[in-house]
């Protein structure tokens, strides 16, 4: 069975789901990454999705959850502040190399350069020496990653998503039944074993 994963590097519980989704269903399942835009997915009626959104008392909950995760899963976190960089340059060049079979090599590191070690993701240099450290022909990659074409194909993946139900990250699928957040890999799971069965 194939899982899709929707994932943006902007998110941390998308970062958190990442670090422990392939561990988590590898007797079961292969994970589909699938990156989208997270800031499309958003539906307009939703209320405000950022820290600033939050009252005191809600942000440190939500600021101690994230680290309780991380720990629990052994994810090194890094209290990132100020406003979501726009990861639409790196999602395109997570489709450039998964592409080219080099989607891990990539994956990772983004996220980890994002939530671990607090890096600038918007920052084309930086995505440059991410898609190098992944493999591939640093310059190559990236001005495919700055075509309109590979900006169009994200487009279309996030509008797909949307059209399928997915409004925030990260998401999976178990063949028609959709499950949001990095702590609904349990439900997810059990809905794996139960078409198993």
């Amino acid at each position: 069975m194939q899982i899709p994963f929707y994932f943006d590097y902007a998110c941390p519980w998308a970062y958190l789901g990442s670090c422990r989704v392939e561990a988590y269903f590898q007797d079961l399942a292969e994970i589909d990454f699938r990156p989208v835009h997270l800031a499309a997915l958003r539906e307009p009626e939703a209320g405000a999705q950022s820290l600033g959104g939050m009252g005191e008392r809600k942000k440190r909950n939500y600021m101690a959850d994230m680290r309780h995760w991380s720990e629990l899963i052994g994810a090194d976190f890094t209290n990132v502040t100020g406003p979501r960089p726009d990861t639409r340059l790196l999602l395109q060049a997570a489709l450039v190399a998964k592409d080219a079979g080099r989607f891990r090599e990539l994956h990772y590191p983004a996220f980890r350069a994002r939530w671990a070690e607090a890096r600038d993701v918007a920052d084309p240099a930086v995505v440059r020496e991410l898609l190098a450290g992944a493999g591939l022909e640093a310059d190559a990659a990236l001005a495919r990653a700055q075509s309109e074409e590979a900006a169009d194909r994200l487009a279309a993946e996030t509008q797909a998503a949307v059209q399928r139900g997915v409004f925030g990250v990260p998401t999976v699928f178990v063949g028609d039944e959709m499950f949001w957040g990095n702590d609904r890999f349990e439900l997810a799971r059990w809905y794996v074993q139960k078409a198993a069965r």
